[in-house]
């Protein structure tokens, strides 16, 4: 009884030091994450601030546009008018940015805006033309639009998507009635920032 006792005893003591030592490795992991995230934090709130501070608005000038009677294939000429609150050039990736335009949620035109930046705290035009792969707009849509200027404007939407290396994937979403004289019109920005900032 001794002898098992004593085997028994020995076994909890093992047990209870390997338990020890899997606690050990678990609190040294958390402390390590916990580490790497502050010092993350730390960066961008003091070293470079700008990385999380700061924002861009964008807004759109009216859309000049040909192809909507059926007569040619569908084209969009799109101004946007940018200006940058952050300390640093806010640039695409090398691939530029992906231009939609679309009525009713249905894209009817493509195209691509070359590499661009946006100076610190400056304001900036960015360009492009959309064109549709349509020889023409089909007939129903057309007539939707003509149905929808009958009553009271037709409503266009274009989409503006890039990659930044500090705020991850943007997109830009602007909505303004066809031939509507307004100056311009404000858009929204959606991003995905990516988990290590820089």
């Amino acid at each position: 009884m001794d002898l098992e006792a004593h085997l028994l005893s020995r076994l909890d003591e093992e047990a209870r030091r390997h338990w020890s030592c899997i606690v050990c490795v678990f609190m040294a992991v958390i402390l390590v994450v916990s580490a790497v995230l502050a010092a993350l934090q730390g960066y961008t709130l003091f070293v470079d601030p700008d990385l999380t501070i700061g924002h861009i608005k964008f807004s759109m000038e009216p859309v000049a546009y040909t192809g909507l009677d059926g007569a040619s294939p569908p084209s969009f000429n799109v101004t946007l008018q940018a200006t940058s609150t952050f300390s640093h050039s806010f640039c695409t990736g090398g691939g530029g940015a992906t231009l939609q335009a679309a009525f009713s949620g249905l894209t009817v035109a493509v195209g691509k805006v070359a590499p661009f930046c946006l100076e610190p705290r400056a304001p900036a035009v960015i360009a492009g033309t959309v064109s549709s792969a349509w020889t023409a707009l089909p007939q129903d849509f057309q007539d939707r639009i003509s149905r929808g200027r009958e009553k009271g404007g037709v409503e266009l939407e274009v989409n503006l998507s890039f990659q930044n290396k500090f705020k991850g994937d943007v997109w830009l979403r602007c909505r303004a009635m066809l031939d509507a004289n307004l100056n311009k019109t404000p858009c929204t920005s959606f991003t995905r920032t990516p988990f290590i900032p820089f």
